[in-house]
């Protein structure tokens, strides 16, 4: 991706050099710029996996916020990326598109983020706007990616991806599902809540329900004890696992 990066700053330079493009270009602005980020902190993580051809699809979709440092202002602050992934577990090979966000001390840098996911490795490209002003932003951006995890070592303008490519085809694919033959359905309290399962009191005073969490289960983040809920569980391979869960006022 960095002779990508070298050769979209060539282009942009030349035509600013041609008597067509002196008008609506700045030469003078064009300028190499690079930067490191780190985005752990995981949100709205939603993951679903499809069988085709019999390979495993995973689809991931989350916003995942850290900090990039660099010493131009405009890629310098705190970072935010919305991640859409499509994913084959099988190959380990796919692709990542979505956004990138940087408020910078110089404004706010937003640009669309397509890549290549060879093995949790990203490659790929960047193009937006930098700062409050006009500018634009092109260049690669490499990083690791896992979806509960998030991205780290990030770099935008440099680093040592694979320049990788996959081809996409149309295929048939079947949405996994699970048919439980047993449902568990819970009005009460919460007793306590974790990344990995939430515990509901009924409020008939019956004994305590507890519920596994997985990637599929939704969201429990903004629960906490003592929160009124109804929750619905499904029996998978002999244990309950959360499938839906809404917060009751009062």
């Amino acid at each position: 991706m960095r002779r990508l990066t070298w050769l979209a700053l060539a282009a942009v330079a030349a035509l600013a050099a041609s008597s067509v493009a002196v008008a609506n270009l700045r030469s003078a602005d064009v300028s190499a710029v690079s930067a490191a980020f780190t985005a752990p902190t995981i949100a709205h993580l939603r993951t679903s996996t499809s069988t085709c051809d019999g390979e495993t699809i995973e689809i991931t979709k989350a916003r995942y916020t850290g900090t990039a440092t660099s010493t131009t202002a405009d890629l310098n602050g705190p970072v935010e990326l919305r991640v859409h992934s499509v994913y084959n577990t099988t190959t380990k090979l796919g692709w990542v598109d979505g956004t990138l966000k940087i408020r910078g001390a110089d404004g706010k840098t937003t640009a669309r983020l397509s890549a290549v996911n060879v093995d949790g490795k990203l490659d790929g490209w960047l193009r937006g706007h930098a700062g409050r002003g006009d500018g634009m932003l092109l260049g690669s951006m490499t990083a690791t990616f896992d979806k509960t995890a998030g991205l780290s070592a990030g770099a935008i303008g440099t680093g040592t991806g694979a320049n990788a490519a996959v081809l996409a085809k149309r295929t048939s694919c079947k949405r996994e599902s699970v048919k439980p033959s047993v449902r568990l359905h819970v009005r009460g309290t919460v007793e306590s809540v974790s990344s990995t399962a939430l515990a509901v009191k009924p409020a008939d005073g019956g004994a305590t329900q507890t519920c596994s969490i997985t990637t599929a289960s939704p969201p429990t983040s903004g629960l906490e004890a003592g929160d009124r809920v109804e929750m619905t569980c499904a029996q998978v391979s002999g244990s309950y696992v959360l499938v839906k869960v809404s917060k009751k006022r009062g």
